[in-house]
């Protein structure tokens, strides 16, 4: 059975798109259709993650638009 998790962690999606802290940060505040991430607690310490199928679903209609836009 294969198991997919509910959350990643920023270097996780990091890895997941191919990007850099940086640009992740970027994307998040420039992108309004980018899933917002959210926090475990309330301290500044505190964990970030993103949401796994708000991610995947995020990169689908990216894709898809970047395909169109490019007449693909």
């Amino acid at each position: 059975m294969l198991r997919v998790p509910l959350r990643l962690t920023k270097n996780e999606v990091c890895i997941l798109l191919g990007v850099g802290r940086d640009k992740l940060t970027r994307m998040e505040r420039e992108d309004e259709s980018f899933p917002k991430s959210m926090k475990e607690g309330v301290t500044r310490q505190a964990a970030v993650y993103y949401d796994y199928q708000a991610i995947i679903e995020w990169y689908e209609n990216w894709k898809t638009n970047t395909q169109q836009n490019r007449g693909l």
